[in-house]
């Protein structure tokens, strides 16, 4: 058969004279085998080898080709960041110091009269208005003598009427005395004009010496009545000086009366002791039934109101003392309670601390203060506008402060921005992209929780207020929304 004459054909001839002594032709579907058992032995190794380089290219393209790809196709992740702008407001140039309050009213009331006191009206701590009754001295005899006074007024006033009736009688009498006067004169007068004309008729023969001594005797009559009834007229005079002198020593007798009632009453009034002012009891010391006199002290009123701070200022700063500078007067935190203005600067040095004494008023409607209390106040010299940012909005690095500041890439002088830490930087950054830049800056003074800056900010820049410690130069970022 083919099959047998073909594998005992094959298994006849040996394997290298099939190698050496093939013939192209015949045989040429069982040529192929042999080469095809030579390029097994290099697959192995082959494959091992496109394994081992095929790992090596999948590591390199994972761990480096692949992120590069990613970050330069991906925008970077933005950080969300709280940005404000600073405030603004006036900053104070001021000085603190310690003082302390006084009332401006405020006094020990002692009793100008002496007595027992008969009654107490008040009690510690009560408050009064100005005039009213606040302790009552026995006033019994002082009344008694204020009533002696009255009637010795009433002696005085009648010896008046009397005196002036006696003036006005004398008067009287004093024109009927001038009437009869009158009378008197013209009885004279024709009495010398009869004695003449019968002194003539006697000298002419025509009437006798009898009738001429009746015409004499006659006007020495008349002239004998004007003389008393002018001595007459001068004792009446007399009478009504004398009587004008006594109206005159009644009146002041009244007068001086008068004036005892006035006195007697006038103290009569020490008995009842009231408030000079408005003000609040203090202790009261005495009690009912005790003996006082002008040296016992009664009680105390205080008005609270009004206090009045008192303070040193040393004499460096004296030069700048002007009336009406604000003055704070502040809590124990420093913070304001009101504002008052300098009232009163002393004219002179204190030699022993050299300081000038100053004066403020502040109100104390509320109560919340005491007369004698320590008190810290803030003097304020002037004022100037000034910028404050939050005192967690400023970090410090080696020595220097400086402010988180959001402003546009093209604007923050950064030559490249990061998206963070652990993130390579990105290679195409838009210039209006915001960013975190580091600025410098002067600090000034600390107003409550800000802190003034003094240069390195202006008050349109935009700060971080929140969360400094994770930021750094030159970081992108969004603005976070308010909330």
């Amino acid at each position: 058969m083919n099959v047998e004459g073909t594998s005992k054909n094959h298994n006849s001839q040996p394997f290298p004279n099939e190698r050496g002594g093939i013939k192209q032709g015949g045989d040429s579907e069982r040529d192929p085998q042999p080469p095809r058992k030579g390029w097994r032995r290099f697959l192995v190794p082959a494959l091992i080898m496109a394994a081992i380089l095929g790992g090596v290219g999948w590591i390199v393209f994972n761990r480096f080709i692949m992120p590069i790809l990613i970050f330069t196709s991906m925008k970077p992740q933005l950080t969300e960041v709280e940005l404000s702008q600073p405030k603004t407001a006036p900053i104070a140039d001021s000085s603190d110091y310690a003082a302390n309050l006084d009332s401006r009213q405020s006094v020990t009331l002692q009793p100008r009269v002496s007595g027992q006191i008969a009654a107490i009206y008040v009690r510690a701590g009560d408050r009064v208005e100005a005039g009213t009754p606040i302790i009552q001295i026995d006033a019994a005899q002082q009344r008694a003598q204020v009533a002696g006074r009255d009637a010795a007024v009433e002696s005085a006033a009648t010896d008046i009427t009397a005196a002036q009736a006696e003036v006005v009688s004398a008067r009287e009498t004093l024109r009927s005395l001038q009437a009869r006067r009158i009378a008197n004169l013209s009885d004279v007068q024709l009495n010398q004009s009869e004695y003449q004309r019968y002194q003539d008729l006697f000298t002419q023969g025509a009437s006798s010496k009898q009738v001429l001594d009746q015409r004499l005797n006659a006007l020495q009559t008349a002239r004998a009545n004007l003389s008393q009834t002018e001595a007459d007229i001068q004792a009446q005079q007399s009478i009504i000086s004398r009587s004008q002198a006594t109206v005159a020593k009644s009146q002041r007798a009244l007068q001086q009366a008068q004036a005892n009632v006035t006195e007697g009453q006038a103290e009569l009034q020490y008995y009842t002791i009231k408030a000079p002012f408005s003000g609040v009891v203090g202790n009261i010391p005495v009690k009912v039934g005790d003996f006082v006199d002008n040296a016992s002290p009664l009680l105390r009123i205080t008005q609270n109101e009004q206090l009045e701070v008192q303070m040193q200022i040393p004499l460096e700063r004296s030069s700048a003392l002007r009336l009406g500078l604000p003055v704070q007067l502040l809590d124990e935190k420093g913070k304001v309670l009101q504002t008052g203005k300098l009232s009163f600067i002393a004219p002179d040095v204190d030699a022993s601390t050299q300081s000038v004494q100053a004066k403020a008023v502040f109100n104390n409607s509320s109560g919340a203060l005491r007369t004698s209390q320590f008190a810290r106040v803030r003097v304020v010299w002037a004022t100037r506008p000034g910028v404050l940012v939050p005192t967690t909005a400023i970090s410090r690095l080696a020595g220097k402060n400086f402010v988180f500041v959001g402003t546009p890439f093209k604007a923050s002088g950064c030559k490249a921005a990061s998206a963070g830490e652990g993130a390579p930087p990105p290679t195409n950054v838009d210039p209006n992209q915001l960013v975190i830049a580091q600025k410098p800056v002067q600090l000034g003074r600390i107003v409550g929780n800000d802190q003034e800056v003094l240069d390195g900010l202006s008050a349109s820049d935009r700060i971080a207020t929140s969360g400094i410690l994770s930021l750094q130069n030159c970081l992108l970022i969004q603005a976070a929304a308010p909330k």
